[in-house]
């Protein structure tokens, strides 16, 4: 079992694998001995008897989620084993493979996630006077890439990435000093990075510990989290960043015969980030992430660019008061009442529009809004019973959503009509152009009422999620297990 797990961990070095054994998920060797300290549960340790122990630490099942939360929030990487196999069926070792690696920048369920804040991962290329710069946001969709070129193009580069706050930021070995440089300071506690080969020990039969791994140091995570911008550095191979291998990436997952239409052509390094960001991004949901339907490409000059200094004095986002004090501009601002609202304000003001007509287009709607306390008390009535549908088609594209993500999206989707009804007669026309571009999904909504039952369960498996009616033979299976004891008894009365 423990070359079981040494092999598994082998293909997923940088990782803490959580390894599914029973009811529990355990980590082994130095694994545990971080697990233990960073959830705060206890270290034990197989082998005793032996003379050299093998330090493990456990989690129930039921609660791994939380746990995991707890270690991605610090920048660690972690990857969940399954077991694959039905325990009764093997003959010997149960099989057991890697079914999702959850990484600080690509987080997608609810409890990994602040539902106000936007979780990014951004991949960074190039050299010399030309670097390219890539950002997703996996749980929404959202997916963008800029390139820069001139004697500071490393610096404005580095602006842009600030301005997007990610969580974790990809980059070819090759470009490691230069980003170890630039971002020692902001590296989140779980960032790792593989030593010089010549310090690595290769795992062995006769060799119980993990290869080591330079770690960032106590004091340079207490200034990240000093300076409120605490970032996980992943370091990839410079193959997968080949220009032309990437562009087919993209070409492929859009479903496109150019990339000219993205604003992408002779964009050869936002190409190479963009292709790579994707590419780890599947890779790591072990899922194609259909929801990434767009690419859209932006120069430094669309927007102000803010770097982290410079949010960080101004109080944009957090306030520089004693704990409990003071209050951030986005604090004094933020009356939205959903998630998707709250994180569009949020990268308004850390980016802002230099665009005029954009910007007058957002303060006539403002306006009209302001003018009309009852449509716009109407509208945020309406609003509250909008879930976060960009972070619910994520999950659902990624397969990870429950029986009450389906249920809430069709409450979601019932609220359009009445939006669309109440600025029907607003006259701002970046209103009106929302109310012509609203699709109500009758279909969509019409599957769901008719196929799921209003208050299903939290999981698929614990039954009663689909709708009784839908099906004759399924309401017959559903009425022999509920009512066994009289199907057996007209059994024998026949």
């Amino acid at each position: 079992m423990l070359r079981q797990y040494q092999e598994l961990k082998r293909q997923h070095p940088g990782t803490l694998l959580f390894f599914r054994l029973g009811d529990f998920y355990e980590l082994f060797f130095e694994d545990a001995i971080t697990g233990a300290r960073e959830m705060e549960i206890t270290l034990t340790a197989r082998h005793k008897e032996r003379g050299q122990p093998i330090p493990m630490c456990g989690v129930p099942h039921h609660a791994v989620a939380n746990y995991v939360a707890r270690l991605i929030r610090k920048g660690y990487r972690v990857a969940i084993c399954e077991q694959t196999e039905d325990p009764s069926k093997a003959k010997k070792l149960v099989r057991r493979e890697v079914v999702r690696v959850i990484t600080p920048g690509t987080a997608v369920d609810p409890h990994l996630v602040e539902a106000k804040e936007c979780v990014y991962l951004a991949a960074v290329c190039g050299a010399g006077d030309t670097y390219g710069a890539a950002f997703l946001d996996i749980s929404t969709g959202e997916f963008r890439t800029t390139e820069v070129s001139g004697p500071d193009a490393w610096a404005r580069v580095r602006a842009d990435i600030e301005s997007y706050s990610p969580r974790e930021l990809l980059f070819p070995r090759s470009l490691e000093p230069l980003v170890r440089e630039a971002y020692a300071n902001t590296a989140a506690r779980g960032a790792t990075l593989p030593l010089p080969p010549e310090e690595s020990r290769p795992y062995s039969e006769d060799d119980d510990s993990h290869a080591p791994v330079a770690r960032i140091t106590p004091a340079a995570h207490a200034a990240a989290a000093a300076s409120g911008y605490a970032l996980a550095l992943t370091p990839v191979d410079d193959w997968l960043w080949e220009p032309t291998s990437c562009a087919s990436l993209l070409l492929e997952h859009f479903g496109a015969r150019t990339l000219e239409g993205y604003g992408l052509g002779g964009r050869v390094a936002a190409v190479a980030a963009a292709g790579a960001c994707l590419r780890y991004a599947r890779e790591t949901q072990r899922a194609a992430a259909a929801h990434v339907s767009d690419l859209g490409f932006f120069e430094t000059h669309d927007h102000l660019v803010l770097d982290a200094v410079t949010c960080r004095n101004l109080e944009l986002c957090e306030s520089q008061g004693p704990a409990g004090r003071g209050a951030s501009l986005l604090a004094v601002l933020d009356a939205t009442v959903t998630g998707m609202g709250a994180r569009l304000l949020r990268s308004w003001l850390l980016r802002p529009s230099v665009r005029r007509g954009e910007i007058e287009a957002r303060h006539g709607a403002v306006e009209d809004l302001h003018r009309s306390q009852m449509r716009r008390d109407r509208v945020r009535t309406l609003l509250r019973d909008v879930s976060d549908l960009e972070r619910l088609t994520g999950r659902i594209n990624m397969g990870s959503a429950t029986p009450r993500d389906l249920v809430a999206l069709r409450r979601s989707l019932e609220q359009v009509p009445h939006i669309r009804q109440t600025l029907s007669d607003a006259g701002a026309s970046l209103l009106q152009v929302i109310v012509e571009n609203a699709d109500e999904l009758q279909d969509v909504r019409d599957l769901i009422a008719r196929s799921l039952s209003d208050d299903p369960p939290v999981n698929f498996s614990d039954g009663g999620v689909v709708r009784e009616g839908l099906g004759a033979k399924l309401d017959e299976l559903r009425s022999i297990s509920r009512d066994a004891n009289q199907t057996i008894a007209a059994q024998e009365a026949r």
